[in-house]
């Protein structure tokens, strides 16, 4: 991605130095900026300073400069000194000049906001975006994800919904958008998108993302207490799902029988699971907790008293919540 936008720097930059003079000193300057973005481009970083440090010297307030400027910051991760340098870049392009050259330096700008957390900022770049082209759907999403961060839920959820206006319904923007929601503690508000993922079924090549879906819908459904309603989708989705999520999904099975007090399927769920996937703490704590809850001869007895709920091994008994949402917890699901 940083190579292509090089890349493309360097014809866009080129042609922006055309429109501000081609001769003499400008002919001169744009060597150096071109000799610094191929050593940006080669990570020669020691080069890329000198090259542009010689165009600045000769052009301190050429767009083209200050845009190289922010780039060669934004490359050694210094985003905070690269938005000023972007920002430079844009108050000396003036307003005849806005086009795609402008449209590329507010792109990195926006970007180096995000990456310095000043996302108010970004708003505003991707704000001004969207109004020199309206009609790109990215503009939106990632407005939209800067609302998130922001708290702005409703914010976000028009943006979003604006961006799927624009890319027929992109499954891949579906899951981003709902993904970004649920961080921000919202997943709530972005359970439509993951319904459209969801509506959509399993397509060719998708990477997973309708076993994702899935996943994200149990969880949801078990959080809610909907295990019955969980365990429905987790039948239909888990002989075609493919790995790593089928683990988790076979997981989430043996906690909604747990869940259903159906002790002696839970104990089988998790018990196979273990012999496919291995052991583990919680895995063995929780088939260790289940055990305790049949009897020799397999006969479900009544779930214990509360200050009764610890394992015959003596270990503390699992919290309350269902044990696939702690494990999914635990890996940072």
């Amino acid at each position: 991605m940083k190579r292509r936008r090089l890349t493309v720097w360097l014809s866009l930059g080129l042609c922006l130095l055309l429109l501000f003079g081609g001769c003499g000193e400008k002919d001169e300057t744009a060597e150096y900026i071109v000799r610094g973005m191929e050593a940006l481009e080669e990570k020669n970083f020691p080069e890329a300073k000198e090259a542009l440090s010689r165009a600045q010297k000769l052009s301190p307030q050429d767009p083209g400069v200050l845009r190289a400027l922010g780039i060669l910051a934004y490359e050694e991760q210094d985003y905070s000194q690269a938005a000023q340098e972007f920002s430079r870049a844009l108050q000396a392009m003036g307003e005849e000049d806005k086009g795609s050259f402008c449209e590329d330096i507010l792109k990195y700008k926006a970007d180096a906001e995000i990456k310095s957390g000043n996302f108010e900022n970004a708003k505003a770049d991707y704000s001004r975006l969207i109004e020199l082209d309206n009609e790109y759907a990215e503009y939106y999403l990632l407005r939209g994800r800067v609302c998130a961060e922001l708290g702005d839920t409703d914010g976000a959820v028009s943006d979003f919904r604006m961006a799927l206006s624009l890319a027929s319904q992109n499954l891949d923007y579906c899951e981003d958008m709902y993904l970004t929601l649920k961080e921000h503690g919202a997943d709530e508000a972005g359970a439509e998108f993951l319904e459209t993922v969801l509506a959509a079924g399993p397509q060719e090549e998708d990477g997973g993302r309708y076993d994702r879906a899935c996943l994200e819908t149990v969880y949801s459904r078990m959080k809610t207490g909907q295990y019955e309603g969980a365990l429905s989708l987790l039948q239909e989705v888990i002989p075609q799902a493919a790995e790593p999520v089928r683990g988790e999904l076979l997981y989430a099975e043996g906690a909604c029988y747990e869940q259903l007090r159906d002790f002696e399927t839970a104990l089988e769920k998790f018990r196979s699971y273990r012999e496919t996937y291995g052991a583990d703490e919680a895995l063995d704590h929780e088939i260790a907790f289940l055990e305790t809850r049949i009897t020799t001869q397999g006969v479900v007895v009544e779930a214990p008293d509360e200050a009764e709920t610890e394992p015959a091994d003596g270990t503390p008994a699992p919290e309350t919540e269902p044990a696939a949402e702690t494990k999914a917890a635990d890996e940072g699901v």
